[in-house]
């Protein structure tokens, strides 16, 4: 028997003709029931698919696990700082005259004692030599005199027995005296003189010495201010040198802060030249007042010293710096990004594909990280991206294939 329906087989009619009431209700009844169990079947596979393939994966977030380290609280400066060093000086003479060498150039590097700079030196050398002539001269006047001395001691001592014995005059005797004493005093004065006359050979001595500047530390050249040939003056600068490694920073913290600085706590620097790169420092002093110029923005200024290893980058006195001043910190705690914790208090959790709000209970905490005390599991995830359109409690997300527990990104320097 030929089908009525395209596609669906003929119905068997064992002892039934086409014309019987029976074979028109077999003939429309029975396909009817196949395509419904077909519409079924597609519906459930719609539906499956749906929630499987088809489902829709929510809102893609940056996410942080919670994990253990260490957290710090800590301050930071409320404006820029400044590298400076301890040994910095701008050299000059204490003497007029002529510059006829310059040993070493800007950027040359020099130990203490060596000569940085010379002057002519005939002129001082000239005197040097008028005075040692001079005290020549003056100790030949002492031994003169000294002689003339013993002389008209002995003098005395033999006239005054003489006068007691009526041999010798009164008269003698006293010109005897007389003699005695201008000697002695000859003797002093000449005494006198050479000593002069030395101190005026040191003083030659030492002005031929300031033809020369020499270092005062170790250090490094940075400016040259004249050139051979050129006169230098008392107080003319000639050349400014510093060392290179006696480093600090000099950095302003705000006043709500100062209670908790004191000497001795451990710091780290930042410098915007040097990206991703930490000096440890050690508070060295911190200012006895408040700088209180801007009254609205009080500050109180600190030094720290940086601990520079032999072989890392020396930062340039003048860079701007960032300061952190560790106070406290926890080590083996669990931590998450400080930017994940909203008001100090919750969270936004992953759980089972949407975000949960989770109250937290936080410890330690600085720019970076933040101590959790309870509140959040070891392993757990946690969004970082708040601020995303969407993302809020009960919101269905994702994290991202790129989150991890990576170290939240420091705060970016002033």
């Amino acid at each position: 028997m030929r089908s009525r329906f395209p596609g669906v087989p003929a119905w068997p009619a064992v002892g039934l003709t086409s014309d019987s009431p029976e074979c028109r209700e077999v003939s429309f009844v029975k396909p009817s029931v196949r395509w419904i169990v077909i519409a079924a079947g597609a519906i459930v596979v719609l539906v499956v698919l749906r929630w499987t393939v088809f489902r829709p994966q929510g809102i893609e977030v940056d996410a942080a696990r919670v994990e253990r380290g260490t957290v710090e609280d800590a301050v930071t400066n409320s404006e820029a700082g400044t590298v400076k060093t301890r040994e910095r000086a701008k050299l000059g003479v204490e003497q007029i005259g002529r510059v006829i060498a310059i040993p070493k150039r800007e950027g040359s590097t020099f130990k203490k004692g060596d000569v940085l700079l010379r002057l002519d030196p005939e002129t001082a050398q000239m005197g040097l030599e008028l005075a040692k002539r001079q005290a020549q001269a003056a100790k030949s006047a002492v031994a003169e005199a000294r002689a003339n001395a013993a002389l008209a001691e002995s003098d005395y001592e033999r006239i005054a027995p003489l006068a007691k014995q009526g041999l010798a005059s009164p008269g003698e005797l006293e010109l005897a005296r007389t003699k005695r004493d201008a000697a002695r005093a000859a003797l002093d004065a000449a005494g006198a003189n050479s000593a002069s006359a030395e101190a005026q050979v040191a003083i030659a001595a030492e002005t031929l010495r300031k033809t020369t500047i020499v270092a005062p530390f170790d250090g490094v050249v940075s400016q040259r201010f004249v050139e051979v040939g050129e006169m230098l003056t008392p107080g003319q600068p000639a050349l400014e040198v510093l060392n290179p490694r006696r480093l600090y920073v000099s950095a302003p913290l705000d006043e709500m802060d100062i209670a908790r600085v004191h000497v001795g706590l451990p710091a780290r620097v930042t410098l915007d030249p040097y990206p991703g790169r930490t000096w440890n420092a050690h508070v060295t002093r911190v200012a006895p007042f408040v700088n209180d110029v801007v009254q609205q923005n009080r500050t109180l200024e600190i030094e720290v010293d940086l601990e520079l290893g032999p072989d890392g980058p020396l930062p340039k006195p003048g860079t701007s710096a960032d300061v952190e001043v560790i106070l406290d910190h926890h080590d083996d705690v669990l931590r998450v990004p400080t930017f994940a914790v909203i008001e100090n208090r919750r969270v936004l959790a992953i759980e089972h594909g949407r975000a949960e709000s989770r109250n937290v209970t936080i410890g330690l905490h600085n720019w970076d990280w933040t101590e959790i005390t309870s509140g959040l599991r070891e392993g757990d995830l946690v969004i970082t991206s708040l601020d995303k359109a969407g993302v809020k409690p009960g919101a269905a997300v994702h994290a991202k294939p790129s989150s991890s527990a990576a170290a939240a990104p420091r705060r970016a320097a002033k």
